[in-house]
């Protein structure tokens, strides 16, 4: 279930970006709080040469626990990945579609993070990107890996969209209820140079089968940031709509 998002744009002369960061906040830290279940927090889901990719933070990486997740579309050949030693692995399945991804256990807690995409590397048939991650108040990042992106008429790019989500996985039914309340918040992305100049929040139908109507997604702008709550007694109190921001440049 991915119950409530929002998305993010650019200008139209935005046509693609080298690199793509953003900050965010974990207001409580959920834990790895079920065997069965898990949350997925999706800070930026995007494509590089029209080849899908996202990244974020999971409660239960592979059943290791708390990490980051990145991956890739296309392709199940991990000769396109490269990991850390440091706690890193890979991961090649169809189960979604051809992906790949590169994972490594990192312990997030509540608090304010940073964490951006950019290249890694260039080689005739392909670009690398790489995830790198850090706390706010930190003097380094630490690298979760790279995974390589194919050229697009010569280059390999970032497109000027990006969504953001918290979603819930498992392999069996669960009350709403009985899931535990995530709050998190995510800031307007930078696009190289660029801030991000509108967006919108949405959720699913109520019918659908990513629906979970104890959900709520709000854009603060004094904060310049959108907040994901989601499960326990989650009350919807915002309306989905078009948000627009002043623009900015670092």
């Amino acid at each position: 279930m991915a119950p409530a998002y929002i998305d993010w744009r650019w200008p139209e002369d935005k046509k693609r970006f080298r690199e793509l960061v953003t900050e965010f906040t974990i207001h409580n830290d959920v834990g790895d709080w079920s065997e069965n279940h898990g949350y997925y927090l999706i800070l930026i889901q995007n494509s590089i040469s029209d080849t899908g990719f996202y990244f974020g933070l999971q409660t239960d990486v592979n059943g290791r626990g708390k990490g980051v997740i990145f991956s890739r579309w296309g392709t199940r050949d991990l000769a396109n990945a490269r990991y850390s030693d440091a706690g890193g692995w890979t991961e090649s399945s169809g189960h979604e579609g051809d992906f790949i991804g590169v994972r490594r256990s990192y312990d997030w807690s509540a608090g304010d993070y940073r964490i951006r995409i950019a290249p890694d590397g260039l080689e005739s048939d392909g670009e690398w990107f790489g995830l790198w991650i850090s706390e706010l108040d930190a003097d380094h990042e630490t690298w979760i890996g790279s995974l390589k992106f194919p050229l697009l008429n010569g280059a390999a790019a970032i497109r000027p969209y990006s969504s953001a989500t918290i979603e819930l996985y498992g392999i069996e039914p669960i009350r709403p209820i009985d899931i535990p309340q995530w709050h998190v918040s995510v800031k307007r992305p930078w696009g190289d140079d660029t801030q991000s100049t509108w967006g919108f929040t949405n959720y699913p139908f109520d019918d659908s089968v990513n629906a979970l109507l104890n959900s709520d997604v709000w854009y603060d702008p004094s904060e310049g940031a959108a907040h994901l709550l989601v499960g326990g007694t989650t009350e919807r109190k915002t309306a989905a709509g078009h948000i627009d921001f002043p623009p900015a440049r670092r």
